[in-house]
């Protein structure tokens, strides 16, 4: 069954609430970094897995708070609340016992992205002798970067692509899909090349470790109801199917 953009956005409206007030144990919060591709407080344009969380929320029965913060915090406030819900958040042996790790999204792959004209960056060898590399602070591809020596500026997702579109960048290393679509909403005028996948990152919804309200298999019958029912194909379509 397909749901309607004005359901979609009332459903969305409902959910998208702001507060100051400590929550009770007792609540569901999101705790969400504010981007443009995943989970974004612009209703026209929500983000793929905040559209797809709301999905699940409706035939689970549960209104979650939302509370949108630095990526960073986001991820060590969701560590130190019960009940709290982050995505999307790769899975890692960095990561693995901080979080109950509720239900897999998808995969997506992680690779050198620049401008045409510019040589292809496939390899870290490549990017070794690349100036201006830009990447999302706090992630699994920050670490990458690290850890493989590279010389890197780190910023939020939704400053990344603008800094390459206006030259403060000359590289960035982050995920196929989600350049893609920000490069599309940016419109931006040059077209952007890819290297060869470095990284394949497992995107999870993941939750404080303390957290009976989240019923990992009510989570897990959910998402695939919204593959079954089409809903999921649709909503990858309507973020990633952009590629010219």
């Amino acid at each position: 069954m397909r749901h309607s953009a004005s359901l979609n956005l009332l459903l969305l409206i409902g959910l998208l609430g702001f507060t100051t007030q400590p929550l009770a144990a007792d609540s569901i919060v999101f705790y969400l970094e504010d981007e443009p591709i995943y989970t974004s407080s612009n209703l026209q344009s929500p983000g793929f897995l905040l559209e797809l969380s709301t999905a699940l929320m409706n035939l689970i029965g549960i209104k979650p708070e939302i509370k949108f913060l630095p990526w960073k915090r986001a991820q060590l406030t969701t560590t130190k609340t019960p009940n709290a819900v982050i995505f999307p958040l790769t899975r890692t042996s960095s990561r693995e016992a901080h979080y109950q790790w509720v239900c897999k999204v998808f995969d997506v792959p992680v690779m050198f992205i620049n401008k045409t004209g510019d040589p292809v960056i496939n390899s870290i060898k490549d990017a070794k002798g690349i100036r201006g590399i830009g990447v999302i602070s706090g992630t699994p591809q920050e670490e990458y970067l690290k850890q493989e020596g590279l010389s890197y500026i780190s910023v939020s997702g939704g400053k990344l692509y603008k800094k390459l579109a206006q030259g403060e960048f000359n590289a960035i290393y982050t995920a196929k899909p989600e350049a893609l679509l920000a490069w599309k909403q940016g419109n931006y005028n040059n077209k952007l090349q890819f290297g060869e996948p470095l990284q394949t990152l497992p995107l999870w919804i993941a939750a404080n470790k303390t957290s009976p309200l989240v019923d990992r298999k009510q989570w897990e019958s959910a998402l695939q109801a919204t593959k079954n029912n089409g809903i999921f194909d649709r909503l990858k379509s309507k973020y990633f199917a952009t590629e010219p």
